[in-house]
């Protein structure tokens, strides 16, 4: 008996032990381009995405944290809960709703297409680092003491956040911030 209770205790801190709240935001700027070749003069004026004296026509911004409580014990300090929290920000373009020249809304929404996928690609990478920095919490054995504990959790998450950040970099890199996407209006 004493067993069985002990595996269901167990089980029940499994449950309790770790969650991923997982927060995704879009944010829209809107343009209102009167043909098609005003789209870019557009979206280069209106947007609010500024990199030096450059401007871009989405962004995604993800931000990652963790709290967790650890427990001294016999065993050392051991990882009682956690929680990973990501915020994901989609910065996006939209056409006015009067703007009415077909030709203009069929190639703004062929461009805005490929464009929020590539944004969506972007937050997939800060959604798959908290899910894993969650599974790493949960791999996480008894530390000699709780300094220690902490130690290790704040480098784990930091790492894994450096990670996907480069994978970010590398993403944008190989498909030119989405160019070879079909994120690019002429």
């Amino acid at each position: 008996m004493k067993i069985i209770f002990s595996f269901l205790l167990l089980l029940t801190n499994l449950n309790a032990f770790a969650s991923t709240n997982e927060s995704i935001e879009y944010k829209y700027y809107v343009i209102s381009p009167r043909t098609a070749s005003e789209i870019k003069p557009e979206l280069m004026r209106h947007s609010p995405i500024r990199q030096g004296n450059s401007s871009f026509n989405g962004h995604t911004d993800w931000y990652i944290d963790w709290k967790y409580q650890t427990t001294p014990s016999p065993q050392g300090c051991l990882l009682q809960s956690s929680q990973v929290n990501v915020r994901v920000i989609h910065t996006l373009p939209a056409l006015s709703e009067y703007v009415t020249d077909a030709q203009t809304i069929e190639i703004f929404n062929k461009f805005n297409k490929a464009l929020t996928q590539h944004e969506l690609n972007h937050g997939n990478h800060g959604l798959l680092a908290a899910r894993e920095i969650d599974e790493a919490f949960k791999g996480v054995q008894a530390q000699r003491n709780c300094r220690q504990m902490s130690r290790m959790l704040n480098g784990i998450g930091n790492s894994i956040v450096r990670k996907y950040a480069q994978k970010d970099s590398e993403y944008d890199r190989v498909t030119g911030n989405g160019f070879t996407e079909g994120a690019v209006i002429y």
